[in-house]
């Protein structure tokens, strides 16, 4: 891994341009290393360019970014990037289509920073860890690697990496290494107070009735063990909202007492995406792969090509399978 680390470093020493991109409908894991990276180039004196399919969320715009971000297949095709930075993909395709399809057609090396299960290593370059906490995390060692501070926005977009993935540092995955790098960037002066203001204090009225509608109809299924939400798409139309608005609230169902598996259930113009959570032992990543998804042990996403109630019933159904067999 350290080898890896020092090629990356000596890549972007070397090259000047770079197009960074990330999974589509981006978290704050995601939108935070690539704002990380874009700033670590910046104080290179290199030229990053941003491509995010769906755009940055609304509910992480606050977030400084040095360079324009681009979403549209127009604007990527102009692009002549010297490398490719994919971040917090755990594959090509999680970049979206306009991204796969631009990655299959440029002749710019690739380097994939992630830390999801089942990565296919599909970068020149892959620094890919399943026991790092985030995207962040890993961004940080090629940081450190080329010798930049945490200051300033770079520091804050790896904080919002690094705190988003651990649940605020209260998940397992919360490694030493996490706390770590967030106490360097406190040092370099961030207040995580005011940080917190900047993620959580701009809720609209629209988004505080839309939970607590949300909070009225959770369902639970299973015999208690899990508890999920749909969520059509008239739903976010009629309220005013759009899904990042209600992206967290997975971790209050997951909190729900006798709760192995929560999970959301989302229509989308494809069908309808699934996220799980879990606690211990419960292995939610291996319910999403055999769905076709992937993620992690205790938090995984799944697209499927079916109408939203026909794939809650296939949900329930693998999950119910997979319950047995970790209780066996």
């Amino acid at each position: 891994m350290p080898n890896v680390v020092s090629q990356i470093a000596a890549a972007i020493t070397a090259d000047k341009t770079f197009l960074l991109t990330a999974h589509i409908s981006p978290d704050g894991d995601a939108v935070g290393s690539i704002a990380a990276m874009a700033w670590l180039l910046i104080k290179l004196d290199k030229k990053p360019v941003i491509f995010l399919e769906s755009g940055v969320p609304s509910y992480l715009e606050w977030v400084e970014l040095p360079c324009e971000v681009l979403t549209t297949a127009d604007e990527l095709a102009a692009c002549q990037p010297n490398r490719i930075i994919v971040m917090d993909c755990g594959d090509s395709h999680r970049s979206g289509e306009i991204m796969t399809e631009f990655l299959a057609q440029s002749d710019a090396p690739v380097i994939n920073i992630d830390h999801h299960l089942h990565n296919p290593m599909f970068g020149e370059l892959n620094l890919v860890d399943t026991n790092a906490s985030s995207t962040g995390e890993l961004v940080a060692g090629i940081i450190d690697q080329l010798d930049v501070s945490y200051d300033g926005f770079l520091g804050e977009s790896l904080y919002l990496a690094i705190s988003s993935d651990t649940g605020r540092f209260a998940f397992n995955n919360t490694t030493a290494r996490a706390h770590e790098i967030a106490a360097q960037v406190i040092s370099t002066g961030l207040k995580p107070g005011d940080f917190n203001e900047k993620l959580d204090s701009d809720w609209s009225i629209n988004k505080i009735k839309l939970w607590a509608e949300l909070f009225a109809n959770i369902e639970i299924a299973l015999n208690g063990k899990v508890a999920y939400l749909t969520l059509p798409k008239a739903l976010f139309e009629r309220t005013g909202t759009e899904y990042s608005d209600i992206e967290s609230i997975i971790n209050y169902l997951r909190k729900i007492e006798n709760v192995d598996v929560a999970m959301t259930v989302r229509e989308t113009e494809s069908g309808s995406k699934a996220s799980l959570r879990s606690h211990g032992a419960v292995d939610v990543q291996k319910m999403a792969a055999s769905l076709g998804g992937g993620g992690h042990k205790n938090a995984a996403g799944i697209s499927l090509e079916l109408p939203l109630e026909e794939a809650v019933e296939a949900l329930l159904a693998t999950i119910a399978q997979n319950l047995v067999l970790n209780e066996a």
